[in-house]
């Protein structure tokens, strides 16, 4: 195993060159900071010419965090938010960004959720006339003893028609 010299070592842990920090691309860094114009002129009483610069540097990382058009959208909710008087901060932003990302969660398990019922209910119905043949028992017996499954042939029937 070739050994590792001090002088490898001390280059090695040197802090990297500001040019290879990662960055938005220009266009989205303009884009970003006619965004962050554009709010501040929302809160015309509150004087930002001394945090903007800050600002945009915490919300260019928020952006390589999250995106650029997440981090717009939650500008947007926060510009029409009650009771929202001052430039939101940074870290409000993130708050939001996560908020969102969350109901998106939701909803998407909801709609996953919604697709694998929708998938139960269509192969119990194909099975049902199947067993209900084999057993002898009729569909009042078969929902007596899947009642999970009541109600649901006319949804089944309506997505077949269609």
């Amino acid at each position: 195993m070739e050994q590792i010299d001090r002088a490898s070592l001390t280059n090695a842990l040197v802090p990297t060159n500001d040019l290879l920090q990662r960055g938005l691309p220009d266009a989205e860094l303009v884009e970003l900071g006619v965004l962050l114009a554009q709010m501040a002129d929302r809160y015309p009483s509150q004087d930002l010419s001394d945090s903007l610069e800050g600002y945009l540097w915490d919300f260019e990382q928020l952006a390589l965090r999250y995106s650029l058009s997440k981090l717009r959208a939650a500008l947007a909710a926060l510009r029409i938010r009650p009771g929202q008087s001052f430039f939101p901060r940074p870290d409000e932003v993130a708050e939001e960004i996560e908020v969102q990302n969350y109901a998106a969660m939701l909803r998407s398990v909801a709609e996953r959720r919604s697709q694998r019922r929708n998938k139960e209910i269509e192969e119990f119905w194909r099975w049902a006339p199947e067993w209900m043949e084999i057993t002898g028992n009729s569909e009042e017996e078969l929902l007596r003893r899947f009642p999970a499954f009541r109600g649901t042939k006319a949804s089944i029937v309506n997505v077949s028609a269609a």
